[in-house]
């Protein structure tokens, strides 16, 4: 589990297009009932043989594969940290 190195506090964002060069492609469906529905899509690993999955989810092991520049925020301190430093 990621920490901030602040204020020790795990309620962190993860904040993908920081760069504007995102791992994770998002887009929205409209439902039946006429709402929109977000869909996020991305590669879990190299090896991934099913190609683009549902990573609305994701681990630690998923960013650090993914994003070499990953950003985070802590909900807490309001700290930015370089994900390279956690």
């Amino acid at each position: 589990m990621l920490k901030c190195t602040e204020c020790k506090s795990t309620n962190l964002e993860y904040l993908p297009n920081v760069d504007g060069n995102s791992w994770v492609k998002v887009h929205y469906e409209q439902t039946k009932k006429g709402q929109w529905k977000i869909v996020a899509k991305g590669y879990r690993s190299a090896s991934d043989s099913q190609g683009e999955v549902d990573v609305s989810t994701i681990d630690a092991q998923d960013i650090y594969y993914n994003d070499g520049m990953s950003f985070f925020y802590c909900k807490d301190c309001t700290c930015e940290l370089d994900g390279r430093y956690l």
